[in-house]
């Protein structure tokens, strides 16, 4: 009787830490494989009268949930390791918007591109620092980068806007170009690009962020 007590326990034990798990992990793959199967239809499937692809309203419905699930504002601060009270020079500036290098990328019907492809990056001021945080995430499987990178104010050359051409893949795996603006933190030996088509109001941040610039060099 022990015994068998002893089985059921272990039986229980192994579904609920092992099967389970396991089943459970099983079905999120099974969803997240056919939304992303969803996602690249989207970009590279023709529509026909006996199939219809997510709509243009319905993707950038699922970017937003996406970015905002990440709370990276919050993400930005906790890598950089500083508390709100030390970056607070000027408010902190957000720039985003899609990536086209290596993404699926189509025109909407209003004329504007999307990609597979989404980035958020944060700039943050201190006393004597600038702080760039940068999150890239992919719509169609599950990838991201994540980087980070501080300078002192003496070592930033210039805060600019750039317009990069980038190669994207659509219909078929043709490759084309998109051109986009980016936001461009200049230092020596090296210039950053993010982009910033996300920002109706880039320039006015942009501007505000030069005159910090302006008045911490001299």
């Amino acid at each position: 009787m022990e015994m068998l007590i002893m089985l059921v326990v272990m039986g229980g034990i192994f579904y609920l830490f092992i099967v389970r798990p396991a089943k459970k992990k099983k079905e999120l793959n099974e969803i997240q494989f056919g939304m992303n199967s969803k996602i690249i239809d989207y970009f590279c499937k023709q529509e026909s009268c006996l199939s219809k692809n997510m709509t243009d309203d319905e993707y950038m419905r699922l970017v937003i949930e996406k970015r905002d699930s990440l709370d990276l504002r919050q993400k930005a601060i906790n890598k950089i390791g500083l508390d709100e009270d030390e970056i607070r020079e000027i408010p902190p500036a957000m720039f985003e918007g899609f990536v086209f290098s290596n993404a699926y990328a189509k025109r909407r019907a209003d004329g504007k591109w999307v990609s597979s492809s989404y980035q958020v990056s944060w700039v943050f001021f201190s006393s004597t620092q600038v702080y760039l945080y940068s999150y890239t995430f992919k719509m169609d499987e599950d990838v991201k980068i994540e980087t980070t990178d501080e300078f002192f104010y003496k070592d930033v050359t210039s805060f600019s806007t750039s317009s990069e051409t980038e190669t994207a893949k659509g219909l078929q795996g043709k490759t084309f170009t998109v051109e986009s603006n980016k936001f461009a933190m200049i230092v020596p030996g090296t210039s950053l690009y993010k982009s910033m088509d996300g920002v109706p109001d880039a320039d006015s941040i942009i501007q505000a962020m030069k005159q910090k610039l302006r008045e911490k060099k001299q």
